[in-house]
């Protein structure tokens, strides 16, 4: 059996004097890739950030195993001071490997950044992910470790984290990753944490059925509690003693059934406020051109992009980090004015806009005051609806609504950028990265909100499974400055080309050379031998075989018992998934390779 690294006995943990987490008995084990979930605000990363800093509980006890080296990755890491990138990357290690981590600077694209300008989003995060995965630590700490990375990054950090003997905790709004990467599943409900064996996939059944219950437990003790209250009017008489404990027991009971009501929430109902219609055409362009060197030609981020956008159209917009998404969408906005081409814009198209950097909040406010600058009441939908019932659609209690904005969960700032954004008019949406931060029942309601949206949105996102479910279309940049008009969501283009398009290329010339060499130094040949043809053909049967294998071992990990009745059999099929992974990843790069040199070989 794994060793135990941390257990927590009697756990209690509060913040501004609101209990986040209490009676907490739990354990974390060697090797585990834990799952914490949870609403915004719930406690996430405050657990992370005392696991990391060893701090103690408001009453009960954490014991962490002796001499355990711990790694955090903020949610929002600071940019990091660095003259020297490889230094910086191997200083918390006894023995540094350079070779390791030259190649992780390699594949992440980190030899092009400028440390001396000023980092964006995705580069700080790719910094400090390298540093992770470059750690002799043995516990890794990861608050919502996808934001600001584009899909090959993210299909890089899947893989990194699988092939890594290491005990993991995440937290993270991305449910693709959060199926590839757990084997447990914390959940803070209602000041506990409840614990499911096995992956993430089927969290959302089991919520369910765990919410059910409390919903039935809540309506029997409010019956009890009614059935009490008319005793306690009807029938205090004799044996007064015995009555008073009663009347006490009667208290405690209602004291009881108040901390169930918040179980049984009413759905978010977020109504996008839609201006008229639109034209047919939102938008067209018309061999449209942009590049931020004016002169050179060879430096456009696209080139003679002819675009439609049409009234009614979901329309997401995918690709690397730094190829072009963003100004894509200020350009269509008019924010940027293109260097070649025009741009035509329909009748009565009313944009509004979501920014990934939450910069339309100002930190000094608080979320009352961000949305009611003067008075309590805003205008919305044609009526005059009092700020806190509005703010109350988004889970701003009164008391949340009047601090600072400074005090806000990265989540939380995300559901007020979103409240303030939803507030005005429009017909046509923009929105860059709305996911980021945000907990499952908000990403769910912004989902709902969308297929329901009677105009037409633009979505730049690196979230797979919100794409598949709110968009259509896809608008693809590709490398090489290629952007590929997708019909279909997502899992289509992912289908038919997986994520190698979407990896950025600094130098196409080069790296196809740097590519022939690496294929002729590994096959030491220009010629496919009868080995390589025949596994050419016959991987994919055994990648497809293996998946099936796979799928066998996750279906035993649904029956949510099997830890409790047959720990040797739970830990088998864990044992056999982390394993089948791992054959898979390395018979999927054989297969590559093997295909690479096929191309190579057969380029007319």
């Amino acid at each position: 059996m794994p060793k135990t690294l941390i257990t927590f006995q009697d756990f209690k943990m509060s913040q501004s004097n609101r209990v986040l987490l209490e009676n907490i008995n739990i354990s974390i084990h060697q090797f585990d890739r834990i799952v914490l979930v949870g609403q915004n605000g719930c406690g996430k990363s405050s657990l992370l950030s005392l696991l990391k800093n060893k701090e103690e509980c408001d009453s009960g006890s954490i014991w962490i195993a002796p001499n355990m080296k711990i790694d955090f990755l903020e949610q929002d890491p600071p940019e990091p001071s660095i003259n020297n990138l490889l230094e910086f990357l191997s200083q918390d290690n006894q023995h540094p490997n350079l070779s390791r981590t030259k190649e992780i600077i390699e594949e992440l694209n980190l030899k092009k950044i400028n440390l001396k300008n000023k980092l964006s989003g995705g580069e700080i995060r790719k910094i400090y992910l390298a540093k992770l995965i470059l750690s002799e630590s043995e516990l890794l700490l990861l608050d919502e470790p996808t934001n600001h990375l584009d899909l090959p990054t993210i299909d890089w950090l899947e893989k990194k984290l699988l092939s890594l003997n290491k005990t993991i905790i995440i937290v993270s709004h991305d449910q693709e990753f959060l199926k590839k990467i757990s084997t447990k599943t914390f959940w803070i409900h209602q000041a506990q944490i409840l614990k499911r064996e096995g992956p993430y996939s089927n969290f959302q059944s089991w919520t369910n059925e765990v919410i059910e219950v409390e919903k039935m437990k809540s309506h029997k003790l409010k019956q009890k509690i009614k059935s009490e209250k008319k005793w306690a009017v009807e029938g205090i008489s004799a044996r007064r003693k015995r009555n008073i404990g009663r009347l006490r027991d009667l208290e405690k009971l209602s004291k009881n059934y108040e901390s169930t009501t918040a179980i049984v929430k009413k759905p978010l109902n977020i109504i996008l406020n839609k201006t008229n219609e639109s034209a047919l055409n939102i938008i067209e362009t018309y061999d449209l051109s942009f590049s931020y060197n004016i002169k050179n030609e060879n430096e456009n981020i696209f080139s003679k992009l002819n675009l439609k956008i049409r009234r009614d159209d979901r329309i997401g917009i995918i690709g690397a980090n730094g190829s072009g998404k963003s100004t894509l969408v200020k350009i269509l906005q008019g924010i940027y004015p293109p260097k070649n081409g025009k741009i035509k814009f329909g009748a009565n198209v009313n944009v509004k806009y979501f920014d990934q950097n939450k910069q339309s909040i100002n930190l000094n406010k608080t979320p009352w005051s961000t949305l009611a600058e003067n008075g309590d009441y805003l205008d919305f939908m044609g009526d005059k609806i009092h700020v806190l019932s509005y703010l109350k659609k988004f889970l701003f209690d009164e008391k949340k609504s009047l601090q600072s904005n400074l005090t806000l969960s990265g989540g939380e700032k995300v559901r007020l950028s979103l409240a303030k954004l939803f507030l005005n008019k429009h017909n046509f949406l923009i929105l860059d990265e709305p996911t980021n931060d945000l907990d499952f029942d908000t990403l769910n309601l912004l989902e709902t909100s969308i297929k329901n949206y009677d105009g037409t949105v633009l979505i730049i996102s690196h979230d797979r499974f919100f794409l598949d479910n709110t968009v259509e279309k896809l608008i693809v940049f590709e490398n090489n400055n290629r952007i590929l008009k997708h019909e279909g969501n997502f899992s289509d283009y992912y289908e038919k080309f997986g994520l190698e398009k979407l990896k950025i290329i600094n130098d196409p010339v080069k790296t196809k050379i740097s590519n022939k060499k690496i294929i002729s130094k590994k096959f030491n040949t220009k010629k496919m031998s009868y080995k390589d043809t025949y596994n050419l053909e016959m991987l994919p049967l055994k990648i497809e075989k293996l998946e099936k294998e796979l799928k066998e071992h996750e279906t035993i990990l649904n029956d949510t018992d099997l830890f409790k009745n047959n720990r040797k059999a739970f830990d088998k099929a864990v044992i056999e998934i982390t394993n089948l992974k791992k054959m898979i990843s390395e018979t999927e790069n054989k297969w590559l390779e093997l295909q690479i040199l096929n191309d190579d070989i057969n380029i007319p």
